[in-house]
């Protein structure tokens, strides 16, 4: 069975990394994304963190918009939480399960297309932060719908942050620094730690609320 999970994993591998190198305009594409696409997602919570300010055109004030508006405000903090802590899960299984990167085991098979250290392939830091971001995101913006605050806008941008952790997902495999199942693994801990922190939000409240109606005095939320 365990063979068989292993074989599958290299073979999806394998398909994937096979047309590195040879396609002109897919290579740098995949490159970027592998490298550079995932310091959209915090802007993705800055847009939306701003979407919900007390100046944002997307709001109208009273009592239930103003309670929603510090939810966001108060849940989109919790992100960043929750991305500390799918690092943090990340690290560990990643020392308890030390796996070498693909181009680690198989030099002469894989194609790598960017620089990168010989740490722990297993599971993927990447994919870690950035399902913790998307779950947090999709919460919030499944939220924000239900009461009919800035909606629309939270909603896109959460497909918009799913859609850009799966494109990381798959460049990184393709450009030969992970294998599928790297992948999986480090999206699973993202959206533990996501949930993690979604649970804790209650008690953070409290002490983030005062934080978050300074920043909103000074026009910052």
């Amino acid at each position: 069975m365990v063979q068989d999970v292993l074989s599958l994993n290299w073979d999806l591998f394998e398909k994937i990394n096979e047309h590195a190198g040879h396609q002109t305009l897919l290579d740098p594409t995949m490159i970027f994304a592998a490298s550079y696409l995932i310091f959209l997602l915090p802007v993705l919570l800055l847009v939306l963190w701003f979407g919900l300010a007390r100046w944002s055109p997307l709001i109208q004030h009273n009592t239930q918009t103003d309670d929603a508006r510090l939810e966001g405000h108060v849940t989109l903090l919790v992100a960043v939480i929750g991305a500390v802590i799918a690092l943090g899960v990340n690290i560990v299984v990643g020392n308890v399960l030390f796996e070498p990167r693909p181009f680690v085991s198989h030099p002469a098979i894989v194609h790598k297309l960017i620089p990168y250290t010989a740490d722990a392939s297993f599971p993927s830091d990447h994919m870690a932060i950035s399902f913790a971001i998307v779950i947090v995101l999709v919460v919030v913006a499944a939220a924000l719908w239900r009461r009919g605050v800035a909606g629309g806008l939270a909603v896109f941008l959460a497909l918009l942050a799913l859609l850009a952790a799966v494109a990381i997902g798959f460049a990184r495999v393709y450009v030969g620094v992970h294998y599928p199942g790297d992948i999986l693994g480090g999206a699973l801990c993202g959206v533990f730690g996501g949930l993690i922190a979604l649970a804790l939000r209650r008690v953070l409240r409290p002490i983030l609320a005062p934080v978050i109606g300074l920043l909103g005095r000074i026009g910052l939320a």
